[in-house]
């Protein structure tokens, strides 16, 4: 089946919403599980079974980070949201409307943020709040994740 738009034409349009993306986006940094590294100074040291002869080893814990690129909203103007059917006013009050935040990420660094536990901007710590949301044009290029902030638990 042939399509109204090229192959070429499909490139040149995702290139210009990618260009968008990295004209507004900022910087998040992505905080995983910290990773354990066991430090032990003793010669004796059994690798196989983690123990030593005199229990002399110190586990140190190893921030997990890196830092993307995101497109950052604020949700704070949804007090209330309207339903049903186009001309009808019914309204329905959200909970807690202001602490949601909406961040807009490529699809290679939501492949690294899909397991992630903290997520700062803003001088502020977030978690995620949602299931991933992908979309693009054409293929999926973008993921949108919903993230509350740490200080509302």
């Amino acid at each position: 089946m042939s399509s109204f738009l090229s192959d070429a034409a499909k490139s040149i349009i995702a290139s210009q919403f990618n260009n968008l993306h990295d004209t507004f986006s900022r910087d998040i940094v992505v905080y995983k599980e910290a990773q354990k590294v066991v430090i032990s100074t003793d010669p004796n040291y059994n690798y196989i079974y983690n123990q030593t002869s005199e229990s002399t080893s110190s586990v140190t814990n190893v921030p997990q980070k890196q830092v993307f690129k995101a497109r950052i909203r604020y949700d704070d103007n949804r007090d209330t949201e309207y339903f049903g059917e186009f001309g009808t006013s019914t309204k329905i009050s959200r909970v807690d409307s202001g602490s949601r935040v909406r961040i807009k990420l490529k699809k290679v660094d939501y492949d690294y943020i899909r397991d992630a536990k903290r997520i700062e901007f803003d001088g502020r710590m977030f978690l995620v709040d949602s299931d991933p949301r992908p979309h693009g044009l054409f293929d999926v290029d973008f993921y949108t994740l919903y993230l509350k902030p740490v200080e509302t638990q």
